[in-house]
């Protein structure tokens, strides 16, 4: 078999080169903000995932003892699970990743079913301040690697929970709205509406949220129009969130949309996407998750957030951003009584960064001489 399954893909030398410079690029970005390297392994028990993740979604299999197993389809859950049984108590932690995750999704929209994500997981603390590092430091990653002309949303999961509040649906009809709201179907969420006889304020504000977006004012402008409990506590903190940013000097890569809904129901707070020019979906997303880690056993509050590599790379493609540094590559050829020579002068080379490749003289070989800066001939 030659081919290969839908949603997965190689990386040819080139391209791996490029993915390996973004990686480490965000690695050091992170851990510049205090944050320390963490791998969970590439499969657990489906039961480990299967408490927040639909099992469709799951690539599961048995091993020899008849136990289900399963490839992570996020790191955040088995951060969750490590924070709870195996770093308790250490609060705040501060932990990132890279890693490849694997989720059975429709290719046809687009989705890799085996992509990489690199992300942190900020854990222990429930503050405006927290979730503002936390998207500094996204927007930081992003910079660091020379990207412009992107978007960070922010959002707040408590604004679509405070309306569907004492309203009787069940959990096919809030999944139902919930796609709605992702979707920004406005008339379809008109007929919902209709159909559950969902009436005033919250009515009103369900039929908007798809066009609530834009700078601080939209938050400003809903705390005027709409008098429903809980919502004004969500705007009031997403503000205090954004005075920090500004402060930051980064309020030109933030604005709001308070219709925002995360596909990943544990969110609990502010969430939040990044959105880059010419690429139609989002280059990373996150927000907080306060009942995450009770699933585990701890119920420690958290925010963190994945950037998807693959995407990143996408995004330095299209606005033409060179991500490898041109690194010298020699040619050694030598005569059969200068191989020792050879050799000590290609190490010594390769320790000043040097991309260095040794042939003897007298082998044939097919290589072209063209693709070195520097030849060095040695006879003895």
């Amino acid at each position: 078999m030659i081919f290969l399954p839908d949603g997965v893909q190689d990386f040819l030398p080139d391209e791996y080169a490029i993915k390996h410079v973004v990686e480490e690029k965000i690695r050091k970005t992170f851990i510049s903000f205090g944050y320390k390297d963490i791998m969970p392994p590439t499969f657990e028990y489906s039961s480990n995932f299967s408490v927040l993740f639909d099992e469709n979604n799951l690539y599961r299999f048995f091993d020899k003892k008849g136990n289900i197993l399963a490839l992570r389809p996020d790191v955040t859950s088995q951060i969750g699970r490590i924070v709870s049984t195996k770093l308790k108590d250490k609060y705040p932690i501060k932990l990132c990743y890279v890693a490849n995750v694997f989720r059975y999704e429709d290719t046809q929209s687009g989705k890799m079913r085996e992509f990489t994500q690199a992300g942190v997981e900020l854990i222990g603390l429930n503050q405006e301040e927290s979730d503002a590092e936390v998207i500094a430091l996204s927007i930081e990653a992003l910079r660091t690697l020379g990207l412009k002309d992107f978007k960070v949303e922010i959002g707040q999961a408590q604004i679509f929970n405070g309306i569907i509040e004492n309203i009787n649906l069940g959990k096919e009809e809030t999944i139902q709205l919930r796609e709605f709201l992702e979707q920004k179907n406005q008339s379809a969420i008109e007929t919902f509406i209709k159909e559950k006889k969902i009436k005033d304020d919250k009515a009103r504000l369900l039929i908007e949220l798809p066009l609530l977006f834009g700078d601080e004012n939209i938050i400003l402008k809903v705390k005027k129009l709409y008098n429903i409990p809980k919502l004004n506590d969500s705007l009031d903190y997403l503000l205090k969130v954004y005075k920090i940013l500004k402060d930051f000097g980064l309020s030109k890569y933030i604005s709001f949309d308070l219709g925002m809904v995360q596909n990943l129901n544990y969110y609990t707070g502010i969430i939040f996407r990044c959105f880059i020019k010419g690429i139609g979906y989002a280059i990373y997303t996150g927000g907080r998750y306060d009942n995450l880690l009770s699933v585990y056993g701890k119920n420690v509050p958290a925010t963190g957030f994945a950037i998807s590599i693959e995407r990143v790379m996408l995004a330095l493609k299209k606005q033409n951003i060179e991500t490898l540094n041109k690194v010298p590559k020699v040619l050694i050829k030598y005569e059969e009584k200068a191989r020792d020579n050879a050799y000590s002068k290609a190490l010594d080379l390769r320790l000043h960064g040097k991309i260095v490749e040794i042939y003897s003289i007298n082998r044939s070989f097919n290589i072209s001489e063209d693709d070195f800066d520097e030849i060095i001939y040695l006879e003895e």
